[in-house]
C-alpha cells in the first residue's frame, strides 16, 4: 500500500522524517518495501507491506496509530461534518437489510446540492501519491475517505434510485448488473447486492453499478458506509474475477464501528470539495450490534512465550500505547478492551505479540533457555536418516508425496488378504480418500510423470510412514516407517565410451537392497526367497527375510499389465524396505580378525538346478558341509536352453576357501569338493553338470 508521509503526519503531528517513519513501521511488523522520494523529507511516499491480519493498517489513520503508539504523539481528531440543513434523510430514502447474515450494518446519509467538477490540485496530488487517478471531486472524495480511514464508502446518485429504497439482499439467480467497468455480469444467488425497489445497483463491497453512478448531472448524493461479511465479499469478488480497493479491505475485515466516522468524513469532503450540504440524521440499520470484547493477559504467559519477563510497568505502558485500556486485576493478570478495529486480536497469545512488538523484538535477551523436565527421547527413527544417506549416495533422488491415496491405488503392492485401508472422513482432495498401506504408489506416480516428460532414467526414493489398519473397528492403525525406491532405464548414465549401457535388472535391484540393509545394520543376516505381490512380475520378485522370519524388504519388476497401463516404455524395478522390522533385527557382532597370510583357493561347480530350486536353497545346503577353512559361495554364471531340460537352469557356483595361517593341502581341498557334490546329490536340488 502506498502511504503519503505528509498525510500520516497530519493525523499524527510529529516531526519524524520519511526514513524514520519507515524504521518505526518496519520494527512494528509493517515492512516498508520502498521509500519513494527523499527519506529525509516529510513529502516522500512509503510502499508498505501490510500483513493480511492487519486490515486496520490499510488506511492512513491506521498507519498513524502505529506512529502514535511508537512516538507518544496523540492522534489528531477526524474532521467533523458540517451543520446539516433541509429535510431529514429518512424522508428521502429508506434502508432495509434483507440478508443480515452477510451485512451486519448499513448506514446511509444524504448530501444535497453537490456540483460535480474537477478536484483541486492538492486532492489530485494526494491521490496520485497513493497510486490512484483523480476523476472528479465527488468520486475523489469517496477515495479519500477509503485511503484516510481504510473503510470504503460508495456514493449513489439519489435521483437514479427507484423507490427510493436501498435493499441489501442476495442476488436473484440470473439477474444482470452492469458494473462500473462497463461489464454486464450475470449474478448468482450467493452474491450480495445493493438494490433499489426494482434492480441491483452494486455488488456489495466489491464494485458499484453503472445505473446509479455519479455523473455531471448529479446533485444529491446518497453515501453508503457499511460492514459486509469478509467471506461473502471474497467469494463474490473471485466469482466475478474482480479485485478492487474496496474488496481488498472488506475481504480482510473492516472495523464494524467505522461506518459512522466514514460518513462524517465523507460529508465534510463533499461539502468542502463539491459544495454539498448534508441532510439531518443518518440511517443506521444495525441488526447485530457488536459486543465489546475483553481479553486477559497474564505476566506468566508473557514470560513463557517471550522467554523473559518485561515487567508489569513496561507491559502496562505497551498496552496503553496501543489503546487497549489495560486494567490490573491482580499481581499476574491484566484485562484489556479490544478496539473494534483490531480484528486480529483474538487470544492471549495475540496480546503477548503486541507487547513484544511495542517494546521491540531487539529487547528480547539472547540467552539459552534453561532445560526443564526430563530429557527428550527424540522422535527420529534410528535408521531414517541413514537410509536417506545410503539411497542418495547410490544416485537416487528423494521425493515426497501425500500419505493419502485413491481407493485401490495401493492394492497391487500389499499382500492379498491385507485389511482394507482406512478411509478419511474429510479428504483434502476427491481422489485422496485413503491412508496408504504401501509407500510405492507415490514414487511410481512421480516416475510416470517423469516418463511422460521424456525422462527415461528413473531413480527416486521416499521415506515415510504407511498405515496398517488394526484388527478391530475403531482401533488406531499401526504406523510403520518404510523406504520405497523405483529404478528404471539404463543402469548407468550413458557416456561416449558406453552410449548404450544395459538396462536395470534384478541383480541391480538386489544389490541396492542388500547394500541398504547392510549399510543400516552392519552384520544383519537375511534369507532371500521368491515373493509374490499382485503388482509385481511373477518370477522376478523376491523378499529378504530376517532371522525371525519377518520380511525386511521386498522388491521386483513392475507387472507387465500395470506397466502397460501406466505407459512405461522400460521395465520399472521397485523395492520397499521396512525400517521398523530392520531396526528390530540384530546384526552380527563385529570382531577384528587378522588379514589372511596365504592366498585363497577357488573352485567352480557347474550345477543344474531343479525347476523348483533356488540359489538360496542351494547355498544353505552347501554351507552345512564341514569346510577346512572359511568358505563363501557366489553365483557367477547362469544358463538356460539346450541341452538342458524344460525349467532347468545351469548355475556356476564359485566356492572360495580362505585359510588364515596355513595353505590348504590338495587332499583337504578335494575332499571338501567331494563333500559338496555328495550334499548336492542327496538334497535333490540339482546335479553336477556333465
Amino acid at each position: 500500500m502506498l502511504v503519503s508521509v505528509a498525510w500520516v503526519r497530519e493525523m499524527c503531528p510529529c516531526d519524524a522524517t520519511a526514513g524514520r517513519i519507515a524504521e518505526i513501521l518496519t520494527s512494528r511488523g509493517l515492512t516498508v518495501d520502498t521509500v519513494i522520494g527523499d527519506p529525509s523529507s516529510a513529502e516522500a511516499v512509503l510502499d508498505v507491506d501490510v500483513p493480511a491480519n492487519r486490515p486496520d493498517c490499510l488506511g492512513h489513520r491506521g498507519i498513524a496509530r502505529e506512529l502514535s503508539a511508537a512516538t507518544g504523539v496523540p492522534l489528531a481528531r477526524v474532521p467533523s461534518p458540517p451543520a446539516p440543513a433541509g429535510g431529514p434523510v429518512d424522508q428521502a430514502v429508506s434502508v432495509e437489510i434483507a440478508a443480515p447474515e452477510h451485512c451486519a450494518r448499513y448506514t446511509a446519509r444524504l448530501v444535497r446540492g453537490v456540483r460535480v467538477g474537477p478536484s483541486p490540485p492538492w486532492v489530485v496530488r494526494r491521490l496520485e501519491d497513493c497510486g490512484l487517478r483523480a476523476l472528479d471531486n465527488v468520486v475523489d472524495a469517496s477515495n479519500l475517505v477509503m485511503l484516510a480511514l481504510g473503510h470504503p464508502v460508495h456514493f449513489f446518485d439519489l435521483a437514479r434510485l427507484r423507490g427510493p429504497r436501498v435493499i441489501v439482499r442476495a442476488a436473484r439467480p440470473g439477474e444482470l448488473l452492469t458494473t462500473l467497468d462497463a461489464v454486464e455480469r450475470k449474478l448468482d444467488a450467493a452474491d450480495l447486492v445493493i438494490a433499489d425497489a426494482d434492480r441491483p445497483l452494486a455488488l456489495a463491497g466489491v464494485m458499484g453499478g453503472a445505473d446509479s453512478e455519479i455523473s455531471i448531472d448529479t446533485r444529491d448524493v446518497l453515501i453508503e458506509a457499511a460492514w459486509f461479511d469478509p467471506v461473502t465479499v471474497r467469494r463474490t469478488a473471485r466469482r466475478h474475477g474482480l479485485h478492487t480497493d474496496a474488496s481488498h479491505r472488506f475481504e480482510r475485515g473492516c472495523d464494524p464501528e467505522a461506518p459512522l466516522a466514514a460518513q462524517d468524513l465523507a460529508c465534510r469532503l463533499l461539502a468542502d470539495l463539491a459544495g454539498g450540504v448534508p441532510a439531518p440524521g443518518v440511517l443506521d440499520v444495525h441488526p447485530s450490534p457488536r459486543r465489546p470484547r475483553s481479553l486477559s493477559l497474564r505476566m506468566s504467559r508473557i514470560a513463557r512465550l517471550l522467554g523473559y519477563d518485561p515487567g508489569a510497568s513496561a507491559t502496562e505502558s505497551a498496552l496503553s500505547a496501543l489503546a487497549l485500556a489495560p486494567r490490573r486485576i491482580d499481581h499476574d493478570r491484566f484485562e484489556v478492551d479490544v478496539p473494534s478495529y483490531r480484528v486480529d486480536l483474538e487470544t492471549e497469545a495475540d496480546l503477548v505479540e503486541e507487547v513484544a512488538r511495542h517494546i521491540g523484538y531487539d529487547q528480547v535477551p539472547a540467552r539459552v533457555p534453561a532445560p526443564t523436565g526430563s530429557p527428550a527421547s527424540g522422535t527420529t527413527h534410528p535408521l531414517e536418516e541413514r537410509c536417506r544417506d545410503l539411497l542418495a549416495h547410490a544416485g537416487f533422488l528423494e521425493m515426497f508425496s501425500y500419505a493419502m491415496v485413491a481407493v485401490g491405488e495401493d492394492d497391487p503392492f500389499v499382500p492379498p488378504g491385507t485389511r482394507a485401508p482406512l478411509k478419511l472422513t474429510n479428504p483434502i482432495a476427491e481422489p485422496l480418500t485413503c491412508l496408504r498401506r504401501s509407500i510405492l504408489p507415490g514414487p511410481i506416480a512421480a516416475a510416470g510423470l517423469n516418463a511422460r516428460r521424456a525422462a527415461r532414467s528413473q531413480r527416486l526414493f521416499e521415506v515415510g510412514r504407511v498405515f496398517l489398519p488394526g484388527e478391530n473397528p475403531g482401533e488406531f492403525p499401526e504406523e510403520v516407517l518404510r523406504a520405497g525406491a523405483v529404478w528404471g532405464g539404463p543402469v548407468r548414465t550413458p557416456h561416449w565410451s558406453e552410449p548404450h549401457p544395459p538396462a536395470v535388472g534384478f541383480a541391480d535391484l538386489a544389490g541396492l537392497v542388500e547394500r541398504a540393509l547392510r549399510g543400516m545394520v552392519p552384520g544383519v543376516d537375511w534369507t532371500v526367497r521368491p515373493h509374490a505381490l499382485p503388482g509385481l512380475h511373477p518370477g522376478r520378485t523376491a523378499a529378504w527375510f530376517g532371522e525371525h522370519g519377518d520380511p525386511l524388504a521386498w522388491g521386483g519388476c513392475l507387472h507387465p499389465d500395470l506397466r502397460a497401463r501406466l505407459e512405461f516404455a522400460d521395465d520399472l524395478w521397485l523395492c520397499e524396505i521396512d525400517l521398523d522390522a530392520l531396526a528390530r533385527s540384530t546384526g552380527a557382532s563385529t570382531a577384528q580378525t587378522a588379514l589372511p597370510r596365504v592366498p585363497a583357493v577357488v573352485r567352480d561347480l557347474s550345477v543344474v538346478l531343479a525347476p523348483d530350486a533356488s540359489f538360496a536353497d542351494l547355498t544353505a545346503t552347501l554351507e552345512r558341509v564341514p569346510a577346512p577353512a572359511p568358505a563363501t559361495f557366489d553365483a557367477v554364471d547362469r544358463y538356460e536352453g539346450p541341452p538342458l531340460g524344460a525349467g532347468e537352469a545351469a548355475l556356476t557356483v564359485r566356492v572360495c576357501l580362505q585359510p588364515l595361517e596355513r595353505s590348504l593341502e590338495e587332499d583337504a581341498i578335494e575332499g571338501y569338493r567331494r563333500g559338496l557334490i555328495d550334499a548336492l546329490s542327496s538334497s535333490g536340488l540339482g546335479r553336477l553338470r556333465a
